[in-house]
């Protein structure tokens, strides 16, 4: 293996951890803070991709509209299920097999929406013409808008990090997850707050699926496909910890852009689900995980 292919692969992988690790921050701060397992996070992914295909295919509204459309879209809608479900299963006192049922259903009927209104044929999104051809970087040649995808999945990181650590909306957050009874008490909005990190998991799915649209297609099954591989971003990393989701989403990506080009697209899915084995041997919280809350 030269260094251009060598080069060449290792972007591949960081392209493909881009996509992973905004798709699972989303799922990790409502899993590892509210312990909600959501299984329609994928759907909302789906769907931003279709969000994104329409406004830029069929209406003419530019790529920069189509992000914020995304997550406005998919942020209202997972937190009307969140406020009319989830919070409904909470004071019922279900358990987590009762979310993974309600989540399910509604990403199965909200994926049969789809189909209905957009079909079931694979779409394609076009770029906007700033990020159209290719960059020089050293020994190869890359796409500009692979690139982006890199440098705005960072930047959403470092925001989302900066939110859960340095303002008072995100210690507050933090607050319920170490102590929801104690929060409630200082009269903290916990069911409020709740909604809204949820509402902003599912839009950052939303965001991520525009993104990951004119690389990987849109199709009506694209967010089954990815989301067991999410669970294992976000158990690789450690639960709620952004950082160990980074540090996981990275080395899946590169796991799977060198396994694909060694052995296959199979095998590579295969080892890494041999690598999140061994390293939960040595380390069951994960990566980077120390608790549950946001880290």
């Amino acid at each position: 293996m030269n260094i251009t292919m060598l080069s060449l692969q290792t972007m591949n992988g960081l392209t493909i951890a881009a996509i992973y690790i905004l798709l699972a921050s989303g799922l990790t701060i409502v899993l590892g803070m509210q312990g909600i397992i959501n299984t329609a996070h994928g759907f909302f992914y789906m769907l931003g991709a279709y969000i994104g295909f329409t406004l830029i295919s069929r209406t003419g509204l530019g790529f920069w509209l189509c992000l914020p459309a995304a997550f406005a879209v998919c942020a209202l809608l997972g937190a009307g299920l969140e406020a009319s479900g989830i919070r409904t299963l909470t004071k019922w006192n279900r358990g987590h097999v009762h979310q993974v049922v309600l989540t399910l259903g509604f990403a199965i009927v909200g994926t049969e929406v789809v189909k209905f209104i957009w079909g079931t044929v694979p779409q394609s999104t076009s770029l906007p013409s700033i990020l159209r051809g290719a960059m020089v970087i050293g020994p190869i040649v890359y796409p500009k808008y692979w690139l982006f995808v890199i440098g705005f999945s960072f930047s959403i990181m470092v925001a989302l990090w900066i939110f859960f650590n340095w303002t008072g909306l995100g210690i507050l957050v933090r607050s319920i997850d170490i102590n929801r009874e104690a929060s409630e008490t200082l009269g903290t909005n916990a069911p409020l707050l709740t909604t809204i990190i949820f509402g902003l998991g599912t839009g950052i799915a939303g965001v991520a699926g525009v993104l990951a649209g004119p690389i990987l297609g849109v199709d009506p099954n694209m967010g089954f496909e990815l989301l067991m591989v999410l669970f294992v971003v976000i158990i690789l990393g450690g639960l709620g910890s952004l950082m160990g989701t980074i540090a996981s989403g990275v080395l899946i990506g590169l796991i799977i852009a060198y396994g694909t080009m060694l052995l296959s697209g199979l095998a590579a899915k295969i080892l890494v689900f041999g690598v999140m084995i061994v390293i939960l041997i040595f380390r069951p919280s994960g990566l980077l995980g120390r608790g549950t809350a946001i880290e």
